[in-house]
């Protein structure tokens, strides 16, 4: 009776481990599936954005009508209030990529944090100066003594009206006042009031204020600037090579499509701009695919204009060459 107990005993505890390792290895299975490890299953890549626009909208239109699942990419939106938050989120690793402006690439480029701009959704600051049509003002140079909204001083949209006042012959330390006013309600409201002759404003609230007939746009800044890039860790893009290659092919195939037929996507973009009327989003899509550089290149020349920007504004202290914070070889097809 001791010897059938204990080879029972025995028994039950080889059965129990072996029911162990298959429940161990089933997690392990789960788990590599959840990482995007295992062939078949999609892979999960965390994209930061300063959320309320449409400057990303080819990432956003991938996002939102499914395509990235289609190509077996699980993409996910993380938004935050500003570009400063987003790069300190990439640094922590608490995302994978970063769309924003090529000036915090050469930031973080002397400090051995090895990120990289490997494309661009937008070649341009994203933003237009927007007066009202009675304000009796009809060019630049009608803006001497009056004061002009950003969305925040040192921003994107700080940065491309002072590029614009300075092309027309004005000094933006001398000829005008700009303050910041914020974004969406609270700039519209600084415009509406007349406490500003005119804001710095992104689409689809641009073609939405002028569909009205009450306002205009004065400023289009149309000079080369790496407003809107992919950004991202070398780390991340040397380990995740097939999945990141898909991202940008994904990419390229949804620049094509909807700068062919922006109608096509307006549905889709109704979902986060639902108060837009369908015809006034058709034109901020078209507007926006616009600025999108043909196969998501940087140029060198909308690198340049960052860097002499970046030295200007006190950022870096001297031009970060375009070899050393650019990898284009995903959108050129060589990887």
């Amino acid at each position: 009776m001791t010897v059938g107990f204990i080879k029972s005993k025995k028994l039950g505890i080889a059965l129990l481990l072996g029911t162990l390792l298959l429940i161990l290895a089933a997690c392990g299975n789960d788990e590599k599936a959840s990482n995007g490890n295992k062939d078949g299953d999609a892979t999960k890549i965390r994209v930061g954005m300063v959320c309320g626009g449409m400057t990303p909208i080819v990432a956003q239109i991938g996002i939102y009508d499914g395509s990235f699942e289609k190509v077996g990419l699980d993409v996910e939106e993380v938004c935050f209030n500003s570009g400063s938050d987003a790069i300190a989120a990439l640094v922590s690793g608490s995302i994978d990529m970063n769309l924003g402006s090529y000036e915090h690439v050469l930031k973080m480029a002397n400090n051995n944090l090895g990120i990289k701009a490997f494309a661009s959704l937008n070649n341009g600051v994203g933003y237009s100066l927007v007066v009202k049509n009675d304000s009796n003002i009809n060019s630049l140079t009608d803006l001497k003594g009056k004061t002009l909204a950003v969305t925040k001083a040192g921003s994107l949209s700080d940065t491309g009206l002072r590029k614009g006042l300075e092309q027309a012959g004005l000094n933006p330390a001398e000829d005008v006042n700009i303050i910041g006013s914020g974004s969406g309600a609270t700039m519209f409201a600084a415009i509406d009031s007349g406490q500003v002759a005119g804001g710095m404003v992104s689409e689809p609230t641009v073609s939405q204020m002028v569909s009205t007939g009450d306002y205009k746009v004065l400023l289009d800044p149309e000079f080369e600037y790496a407003g809107i890039v992919v950004m991202s860790k070398t780390e991340f893009v040397n380990k995740n090579k097939e999945a990141v290659q898909k991202l940008f092919d994904e990419l390229q195939e949804i620049h094509k499509r909807a700068k062919a037929d922006a109608k096509s996507v307006v549905t889709t973009m109704q979902s986060k701009f639902e108060n837009i009327p369908a015809d006034v989003l058709e034109t901020a899509i078209s507007n926006q695919m616009a600025k999108v550089p043909e196969g998501l290149i940087i140029s060198e020349a909308a690198a340049q204009t960052v860097n002499e920007t970046a030295i200007q504004l006190e950022l870096i202290d001297k031009p970060v060459p375009f070899a050393d914070a650019i990898d284009l070889s995903f959108v050129k097809g060589e990887k």
